[in-house]
Parts: C-alpha cells; structure tokens; sequence
C-alpha cells in the first residue's frame, strides 16, 4: 500500500540518487550520485576537516557524507563533529539546499497526484499560543485549495499542532497515507502527523543537533525544517518565521537570515516560497495550553477571535490564497479570508474536518462537557500602567510547569492544563486587575507558574516593540518591510 501512495526512494523514476530512482513532478531536482565506493569517496575525517577549515563541500560530497550517514559508515561521532564545523563555519546557500535536498530524499515523499485541487501548505517556527495552523487550514481549503498539513508535537516551550488536535476527544493525528489521501479528496484538508518513512535522516540528525548545542546553526536549521515540508510535497509553501523571546531566535536580523535561507531552498526545488518575519515577543492570542487553543481557534474561525491572532492567520492565508491562485494580490487575499472568517465557510470547513478525522464536535461545540483542571490560580497587577511587555518564553514556560507542554519528549501532556491572559499589550490596567488565570492539577506547581507568570508581565507607561509582522521574504532573496496598511 505505501508503495502506491508514497514515492519511497526505490520506487522514483527518473534520475538517480543515492544509487535510487527519483519520481518526475515531484519539484525536486533529480541528480545523478556515483555510488559509495572506497575508491571515489571522500573519507568522513576529510569531509569534517575540510568544514573544519570553512570550505566549502561540492555536492557530490554532501551527497556521499548523507549517504553513508545513512548506511551506518559514517557515525554519530563523526556526524556530529561535522555539525559543530558547520555551526562554527557555516554552509553556502547551494550547500545548504544541497544538503536539503539529500534529507529530503533520504526517504518518502508524498505523492499527492491523485488529489484534484491546487496545493499548498505552511509551516510556523513555533511559538507560544501559536494555534494559526488550526484556523488557517480550513479556512484556506474553505477556498477550494488543498491543505496537506503534516505538523509535529510540542517540545519546551513551544507548542505542537498535533497536542492540541488531539486534545479534541477521538481526533486521529496519525492516519495512514491512504486514509490522508481519502479525506484531503473529500474535503480538501487534513492535519496530521507524517506520514510513511519521511527524511528518516533528519531525524537521527535533529536528535544529535539537540545534546551538542547545534541546533540555532541556520542551515542546518534550515534543513530540517524544508526537508520535511519537501517531503510533503506541496506545490508552493508559505513560511511563518518567527523571533523574541518566545522564538528560537531572539532578533528578526537572523530570523530574516533563516527564512532567506529557507526560502531559497524550497524555491530551489521547485516550490513557490514566501516567508512572513513576525514577532513573537508575546503570547499569540490569549490561550496558552492545548484545549484552551483550541477553543480560542473556534472563536477566531467565527471572526470573534483576538486582533493579533486573526492578523496573522489572514495575511498568512491571503498569501496561501495568493499562491494559489485564487485572488490577484495580497491585498485582496486578506480581504477574501477575513470575509470567511465571517461567513461560516471557514468554521464549517473546520467542523467537517474535525469530524472527518473522528473528532468529537459536540464536545469542541460545547454541548458535551470536557474534564476541567483541579486547581485555578489568578494573577492579578500589582500596579496601575500600562501592559509594556508580556514574556513569551516565560509564559510557556509556565505552561510547561502546568503540564500543557512537555519538558522531555516521552513526557505526557494535560490538555487541562493551561493559561488565560487577561490582558495584552498595549491594555491600560489598574491595581488589582486581573492579568492571567493559570490552570493545572498540581497544587505545587501552579503557585510557581502563577509567579512565573506575573513575572512576565511588565507593567509601566507605554506598550514596547514594534509591530506584529515586520518583513516579507520573497524568492530571490528580496526582502520587503510588510505594509501595515494592509491590516487596516
């Protein structure tokens, strides 16, 4: 079965990689690898020293060093060296896309020929509060467009698509790839977690990356990021960068860096690529912690959500639109979604998609009860001001300790658990106003996270920061500040 719904490195036809043949029409470049043999390739300690020294690797190099990766010749010592070399020295924008591309066909990669429709998907850097994945994929299917979203559990601070999905009673993340295909056919959206063995090497890599401090190296960030989407498949991507002190980079100068180099790499092998540079210096919405997300997604996709969230989910959207071919301009794809967040289509897209993937609707409708956590603890001003700044790390932090997120992988998740803020940024407050209420079944631990939370808050005569969304990143490397007149 997965042969036939998945283009698996032994079934691709045409051109050679790694010895395997590479299926037409997939947008990646098909490229003809000599095979590992001790007589042409380059021994692992070279390739780790000739990094260690800043040069650069031609791509036959990448090619073999992914390869025997792969095989078991090259070892996890050995590759890990290489990634200390390249977070020290870096990678040229063609060694990096190289580099994607290998992960990328190191295993299956979606074949979605069989869905009519155009289509397209997103990817967010992760946040704290950031459910946009939720509202923007059925409403940009609510337009006819195709959604193929493969998503990824939530790890620290940062929350995870598939946590919150599964927080709907009965919803099912991990369908096979043919019950993926049945329901994008029949309602042009799914969300899921991946599918079939793809870009196995990524995954061996990422965990190395995680206990040797590589992981901010911005190619190899970069790698693992579009390799997975790649092995998606989609026709074009749009990309949600983010920066602050909720991000994984702190400043927009290197998270622009990251979405160039992102960007280049999905245009690279064939796919429309644009990158939005947003902040993440508070909490997105209100809600922190899985169902409470999920709630506030409800709320949005009937137009009634908060400002910032539904900003981000309809440029996001209009630009989704944009790519697809469904408006003229971004200007006009804003317009389009936000009217759908107003009209139903989108909520209705979302019920059938809930529906469609064993998700409980009376219970996200509120007419079945959902379990409530034990304990509530409210946060309340200290002084009267003005809201000039919400930590985001420290909110989700909190979260964490709450149990809405995980502190280490095997960890298991409250979906009980979570945070309400009572005020944004920007909020005139008085003393003894309420700024959050934490929620959470450990007695112990809400008392800190309600500190952690009042600690974030910083309270004083005017709002800090900028704005929401500050640049677009566009193929070719173009670099535009957003016009906010857009958002007016």
């Amino acid at each position: 079965m997965a042969s036939r719904l998945l283009l698996s490195p032994a079934k691709r036809a045409s051109g050679m990689l790694f010895g395997r043949s590479v299926v037409q029409g997939t947008g990646l470049r098909s490229l003809a690898l000599r095979t590992m043999s001790s007589a042409t390739t380059q021994s692992p300690a070279l390739f780790i020293s000739d990094k260690r020294y800043g040069k650069e690797h031609t791509t036959e190099e990448i090619g073999d060093f992914i390869k025997g990766f792969q095989d078991g010749k090259v070892k996890d010592y050995q590759m890990s060296a290489w990634l200390m070399a390249v977070c020290l020295n870096g990678m040229s924008p063609r060694e990096t896309a190289d580099l994607t591309r290998f992960m990328t066909e190191s295993g299956d990669i979606a074949d979605l020929s069989s869905v009519p429709g155009t289509s397209v998907d997103k990817h967010s850097t992760g946040g704290v509060g950031d459910k946009i994945s939720l509202i923007l994929a059925p409403l940009v299917a609510s337009f006819g467009l195709v959604v193929p979203m493969m998503s990824g559990r939530g790890l620290g601070h940062t929350g995870g698509t598939l946590d919150k999905l599964e927080s709907i009673p009965g919803f099912n993340c991990d369908l096979a790839m043919d019950e993926f295909l049945d329901v994008l056919k029949d309602i042009g959206v799914a969300m899921i977690s991946p599918a079939g063995d793809m870009a196995p090497v990524d995954k061996r890599v990422y965990a190395l990356r995680d206990v040797t401090s590589t992981v901010r190296a911005i190619p190899l960030q970069t790698a693992s990021i579009m390799c997975k989407k790649l092995a998606e498949n989609p026709e074009s991507l749009v990309l949600d960068v983010k920066f602050g002190s909720g991000a994984f980079n702190p400043n927009p100068e290197e998270s622009i860096e990251l979405a160039k180099s992102m960007v280049e790499a999905g245009e690279g092998s064939g796919k429309q690529t644009t990158a939005f540079i947003t902040s993440m210096d508070e909490p997105i919405g209100k809600a922190v912690g899985n169902w409470f997300e999920v709630i506030e997604s409800v709320e949005t996709l009937k137009g009634e959500g908060p400002k910032d969230l539904e900003d981000l989910v309809v440029v996001q959207g209009g630009q989704m639109l944009l790519q697809g071919g469904v408006c003229g301009s971004l200007s006009e794809g804003i317009a389009m979604a936000r009217e759908n967040l107003r009209n139903g289509k989108a909520l209705e897209k979302f019920w059938q998609m809930v529906e469609r993937q064993g998700g409980d609707v009376d219970v996200v409708k509120g007419a079945k009860e959902y379990p409530e956590a034990k304990f509530r603890e409210e946060v309340r001003a200290t002084k009267a001001g003005v809201v000039g700044k919400i930590d985001a790390l420290q909110v989700g932090l909190a979260g964490v300790d709450l149990g809405a997120g995980r502190k280490y992988i095997e960890d298991e998740v409250d979906f009980t658990a979570g945070i309400m803020l009572g005020k944004k940024v920007g909020d005139r407050v008085e003393e003894g106003d309420l700024l959050a209420e934490c929620f959470g079944n450990d007695e112990k631990a809400m008392k800190e996270s309600g500190r952690k939370v009042g600690d974030a808050f910083k309270i004083g005569d005017a709002r800090e920061g900028g704005d929401l969304i500050r640049y677009i990143v566009r193929g070719g490397g173009g670099v535009e500040e957003f016009d906010q007149s857009l958002l007016a």
